[in-house]
């Protein structure tokens, strides 16, 4: 009764999402004490327990949930989903702990908002905390797609194929392969101007 008090007054934070995760509901809340402010905080040890997006997704299903069963407003529940479908987009293209970073601040900023009614700010995307906690921390992808729409493979060793074709002049290589020669190894021609 506590958990679903604290949801329904606004009072329940980011880190307490572990409260609401099946597999993890023995768990209470670590505290570490701050010297410098000479107070008791929420222990960085925390974000451990969320170790994958589904330690999170999971818990914030359904802390919505309850959140749209008191509100009883449709529109409600559909800014919800909607940071859920932008936070899975999200997971896909950036590091989880930057994208944890990101939902932890964001979340907590919602909180005043809903407590004054206001549950919008869930719908759109917070560019200052995406600039801050996520953009940097692209995950390194395997492959890429060429602009011509072949698919070239993720060996950064392999010669530039496009340059070789001289159809591939950006510097650096978008696909961040060498472009050299693919018989001599030279830099200063590609294999469509190599002369015997």
């Amino acid at each position: 009764a506590a958990v679903i008090t604290a949801i329904i007054t606004h009072e329940f934070k980011a880190a307490d999402l572990h409260k609401l995760d099946p597999t993890n509901h023995d768990k209470e809340t670590a505290y570490t004490f701050n010297g410098s402010t000479n107070q008791f905080e929420v222990s960085n040890h925390v974000a451990k327990d969320y170790k994958n997006p589904f330690s999170i997704i999971i818990p914030l299903q359904h802390y919505f949930h309850v959140l749209s069963f008191h509100v009883g407003n449709a529109m409600v529940t559909d800014v919800f989903y909607q940071y859920v479908a932008h936070l899975l987009e999200l997971i896909a293209e950036y590091k989880w702990t930057a994208v944890l970073n990101y939902h932890s601040v964001f979340f907590n900023r919602r909180r005043a908002e809903m407590a004054a009614g206001d549950y919008s700010n869930w719908s759109l995307p917070a560019t200052d905390l995406l600039s801050k906690h996520v953009y940097a921390y692209r995950k390194p992808s395997a492959t890429k797609t060429a602009k011509l729409g072949t698919w070239a493979p993720a060996n950064t060793g392999d010669t530039c194929r496009n340059f070789n074709e001289g159809k591939c002049t950006a510097t650096p290589c978008p696909w961040g392969r060498p472009h050299t020669c693919s018989i001599c190894k030279k830099a200063d021609h590609g294999k469509h101007q190599h002369k015997d």
